[in-house]
């Protein structure tokens, strides 16, 4: 019987070291699950970096030509407001120019008076 509970006691220490060896291994795998999982982490964290730089940027850009084109539209609203005379001048001109080319004794008239001014001056 001891014979029996010697080999009983020898198998059972194989199994033990067996289960270690294999736990090692598991252990082992872990830790190098471990260090590529943050390998990836990290690789994933410098991505995010990188797209909300390029988010920063191009909001930034955006803001700009927002910014621009109001500045534009205030300069020509100004333009427009501190000279409605002279586009209401323009605006008479244009009538008067079409009106006269219908008639052409007017505009006849309008180049010999134009032509006689230039000749005094």
């Amino acid at each position: 019987m001891d014979i029996v509970g010697i080999v009983i006691a020898g198998v059972a220490l194989l199994v033990a070291f067996w289960q270690g060896f294999l736990s090692k291994q598991q252990l082992e795998q872990a830790k190098e699950t471990k260090t590529e999982v943050e390998r990836l982490l990290d690789e994933i964290k410098e991505k995010v970096s990188k797209v909300e730089t390029l988010t920063d940027e191009t909001r930034r850009d955006v803001k700009e030509q927002i910014s621009k084109l109001i500045d534009k539209q205030d300069e020509n609203m100004k333009t427009l407001l501190s000279n409605p005379a002279k586009s209401e001048q323009n605006q008479m001109i244009m009538q008067f120019i079409t009106q006269a080319m219908q008639n052409p004794d007017t505009f006849k008239t309008i180049l010999e008076m134009s032509n006689k001014n230039r000749g005094n001056q």
